[in-house]
């Protein structure tokens, strides 16, 4: 077994459905013998994370195998007067400035409850108890509206924080804007609204947060291709922007290693082909042909790097 250097931090991305092969290859590398130190994530990646904390990488395979669109999604439309901004567009044309700004008021409104989100952990996470079966320090990023910052809550080594809940944290991270609805948060007297960050593109999610560790593993759920992602109608355009938010950050996040003094070797696991999922694709079948694949590929990235160096 490859032996890495500790501390070992790991970061899991975000991607909806996409997530089956982040559990693949999760659940992978904890079966060879894996263990970190601290874990991040946002959206699918903070559950996933979550899962991690709980010792329950095991159960990921059947999650998805038993994964409908129901247990997810269930139409409940709602708009919310937020300053919400799912894109820039500081020049170009009076047309394409429009188009933006046509784009972040639709963003308002949401087009699912997360009641069956919040069942979904309540169900099978929570009930666990209050304290995680590993002592790990575990952060949860969302993004926070009115700041138009990253928003990030620590958990100890068990589900308390300051100042949210470990079930609104994790569904604030999931919250996809236009898809489920923000999660509020009072700080400091202030309230903001919190949404998934992963699809923002003013969200600034880096890996500071490791700062100290030797190793840390990405795990994306992206691949380049995604920036040029083509869909076909309503759906097909959400899914357009989305992939190419996810995969954009992704490789921001990857490339914001230089500035960490710790200098850790970090490595970025990705799909090694398209998936055959879409975000919002919540179908068992499919969600388990992906954590197949994410499986073998932690298989291979463990075997590579086993394979001695050449001269």
């Amino acid at each position: 077994m490859f032996k890495f250097k500790r501390p070992v931090g790991l970061f899991l991305c975000g991607g909806g459905a996409l997530g089956s092969w982040q559990s693949g290859v999760l659940a992978e590398l904890v079966r060879q013998g894996l263990h970190f130190d601290v874990v991040a994530g946002f959206s699918v990646g903070a559950l996933n994370g979550a899962a991690y904390c709980y010792n329950k990488t095991g159960e990921l395979r059947q999650v998805w195998r038993d994964m409908k669109p129901e247990t997810v999604l269930s139409l409940k439309p709602r708009y919310y007067n937020i300053p919400l901004e799912l894109y820039q567009q500081h020049e170009g044309s009076l047309a394409n400035k429009f188009n933006f700004f046509f784009q972040n008021q639709l963003a308002k409104l949401t087009l699912f409850s997360n009641k069956q989100l919040y069942n979904l952990l309540n169900g099978w996470l929570v009930k666990s108890g209050p304290q995680f079966p590993r002592n790990i320090k575990f952060y949860v990023i969302s993004h926070a509206v009115e700041m138009k910052l990253p928003y990030i809550v620590r958990f100890d080594g068990s589900t308390q924080s300051h100042n949210l809940s470990f079930t609104d944290a994790l569904v604030a991270s999931c919250s996809i804007p236009m898809i489920f609805p923000p999660v509020p948060v009072e700080e400091h007297g202030r309230k903001h609204h919190l949404v998934d960050g992963g699809v923002i593109g003013i969200a600034t999610i880096n890996l500071s947060i490791f700062e100290g560790c030797r190793t840390v593993i990405m795990i994306g759920n992206s691949r380049p291709e995604d920036m040029d992602f083509h869909g076909k109608g309503p759906i097909g355009y959400f899914e357009r922007k989305a992939r190419r938010m996810l995969a954009l950050h992704t490789q921001k996040i990857y490339e914001s290693r230089v500035f960490l003094n710790s200098e850790p070797d970090v490595y970025l696991i990705k799909p090694p082909t398209d998936l055959g999922l879409n975000l919002l694709e919540f179908d068992g079948a499919k969600c388990e042909k992906a954590f197949d694949i994410g499986e073998a590929e932690a298989k291979l990235f463990l075997h590579n790097l086993e394979q001695p160096a050449r001269p």
